[in-house]
Order: C-alpha cells, then structure tokens, then sequence
C-alpha cells in the first residue's frame, strides 16, 4: 500500500477508498514544491525608459533551447512587466547568487506603479540599453520570440538569449517551496 503522501492523480470518481479532492489537492502542492526553482531578477526597460522600467523577482525559469540558445519563464498574469514586453519585446534575467538576500529582498514584494525599480542599486546597461544588476553571478538579455497562453494563471515567455555574461563566481540562489501552490 502506498505511503498516506502519495496519491494516485490517475485514479477518477468518487470512491470511498479513494481520496478527497483536498488530498489530492494537497498531495500534488506537496510534489510541486519538490521543484528546484532558482531566483532571478527580471527587468525590462531602463533608467528614464517611457513606459517606466519593470523589476521583478522571478523564479520559474529554464533553458529551452541550445539553437538559437532560449529561456523560458512563466509568467503570472496581469504582472505589470507583461504590457512592457508586448511593446519593447526585450528582457534581462540577472541570476541571482546562493544567500544574495539583499537584492532578493528588495524585489520580493514588487515594485510599487511609480517608483524606480533601479533606485538604490547598482545597475549596468547591455550595448543594446538593456538593464542588468552586476552585483548578480550572470545575466542573460533576452528577445521575446513568444508568448503561449495555455489557460493556465500564468502564460510562457520564450526567449531567445542575445547576449549574457558571467559576473562573478558561485553557485546559484535555489530554493524549494513547502506548497507548490504558491510561491
């Protein structure tokens, strides 16, 4: 017999042997946040940029292709750096590096409409104007190829990486969610 943790998703209808909803439920969350996410800053535009520069925390991120060299990101919808990529069609991720708290911190909770992600931090331009934070362990500029709604809450970016660099050696911040179900 199966440990009381894992739960047969495959297995449908009512049964009174069978699961509840809420088990199921929080059997999968449980699973889902056995994901290794990573954490990166993700920004689009730049200091004096019109519309206003977007900074936020990301961490559902992974290479998807060596040729052309591509990212993916989920990307939560509604999130204000959406109407910003539709426009500019260019993203930076900065990695952030093991126990870099300082720049997670300050991203964590977003950015408020109208202040200046940037202010407070240090910050360098890519030669085509995009912004990264060198205090990161690397970043890599993305062009958005493409934007697939899957009906889901978020929707996926795919990225083409143009340029990037290493910063600075170390490993990468990491972390596993307790609930797959939030972040």
């Amino acid at each position: 017999m199966p440990p009381p943790s894992s739960i047969n998703p495959s297995s449908t209808g009512p049964s009174s042997a069978g699961p509840s909803h809420a088990d199921l439920r929080h059997a999968i969350g449980r699973a889902l946040g056995r994901i290794v996410s990573g954490v990166y800053l993700m920004s689009a535009g730049h200091p004096g940029s019109n519309p206003a520069p977007v900074v936020m925390l990301a961490s559902w991120v992974q290479q998807a292709a060596f040729d052309p060299p591509s990212v993916s990101v989920a990307l939560a919808k509604g999130r204000p750096i959406a109407a910003l990529l539709a426009e500019h069609k260019t993203f930076v991720l900065s990695v952030l590096g093991q126990n870099d708290t300082s720049l997670m911190k300050k991203y964590a909770r977003g950015v408020p409409p109208g202040v200046d992600p940037f202010d407070g931090v240090a910050t360098h331009i890519t030669p085509s104007g995009a912004t990264y934070f060198p205090d990161a362990l690397s970043y890599l500029e993305c062009r958005l190829l493409q934007r697939l709604d899957f009906g889901g809450d978020h929707e996926i970016l795919i990225g083409e990486v143009v340029s990037g660099a290493i910063l600075r050696d170390g490993p990468s911040f990491t972390h596993l969610r307790g609930n797959g179900f939030r972040y």
